[in-house]
């Protein structure tokens, strides 16, 4: 073989694994996407990982939250959807129908005893730790979870417990008075519904309200709780499309 041959084979060689790069490259870019249902509070990666994601194929996943499912995240402002964590080059489109909401915020507890607590931050609707799409279509609503209202001051005869954020936050409780005669008037918060935050504990020093969706819970003895967002993008790039309904910052 002359080196002019060897040299020509080689340069096709070099070609073809070039074309093969290339054309797997585009091949993964132009594969249809991976479809998932969600329907229920989630990571996404885990869902995937599930479904025999390995986590270093270039691949693109289409998550959807079908019309009417409502997603809740947990009490104490937990997140309703977390993107998780994904290498470099994957991509995620989330596709809204139904319903997410961040977690309420819890309501703050009442003094004397034990003294006034804060209310708790509401929860995350969507919280991104990856860049993703995100499409919000007419059906669907997106609402960061209320703030905890605040328990009430003691001033002796205890304070009422905070009420709990939208739309799931738990209750404050009523603090212990420390007036001379033991009489204690106080009262709990009331938990955050679907329909708005709780309600405060009116009874002696009433406490804070919880907020409604994307709304801080009201204050009492010690401030209320921060909403939380509709959507967390934690610094990552977020492409949305949106249709529906938003309540809470979406940053």
């Amino acid at each position: 073989m002359t080196a002019n041959t060897f040299d020509l084979n080689r340069r096709a060689c070099l070609g073809g694994l070039i074309g093969a790069a290339i054309a797997s490259a585009v091949r993964a870019q132009d594969a249809m996407p991976t479809l998932i249902l969600v329907s229920q509070t989630a990571n996404l990666r885990q869902l995937a990982d599930q479904q025999g994601y390995d986590g270093r194929t270039p691949t693109a996943f289409d998550f959807v939250v079908p019309d009417k499912v409502v997603i809740m995240g947990a009490p104490g402002g937990k997140p309703g959807i977390d993107t998780g964590l994904w290498p470099e080059g994957v991509k995620i489109r989330l596709i809204i129908r139904g319903h997410v909401y961040g977690g309420g915020g819890n309501g703050g507890d009442g003094g004397d005893i034990p003294g006034p607590t804060e209310g708790g931050r509401g929860g995350d609707a969507i919280a991104l730790h990856t860049p993703i799409t995100l499409v919000i279509l007419p059906s669907a609503t997106v609402k960061g979870g209320g703030g905890g209202g605040a328990g009430g001051p003691g001033g002796g005869n205890g304070g009422s417990g905070g009420g709990g954020g939208f739309p799931n936050g738990n209750r404050g409780a009523a603090g212990t008075g420390v007036a001379s005669e033991g009489s204690s008037f106080s009262d709990y918060g009331r938990p955050g519904t679907p329909g708005g935050g709780g309600a405060a504990g009116a009874r002696g020093n009433a406490g804070g309200a919880g907020g409604n969706a994307g709304l801080p819970g009201g204050n009492g003895g010690r401030p209320g709780g921060p909403a939380g967002k509709a959507v967390n993008t934690n610094g990552n790039h977020l492409r949305i499309n949106n249709q529906g309904q938003v309540f809470g910052d979406v940053s």
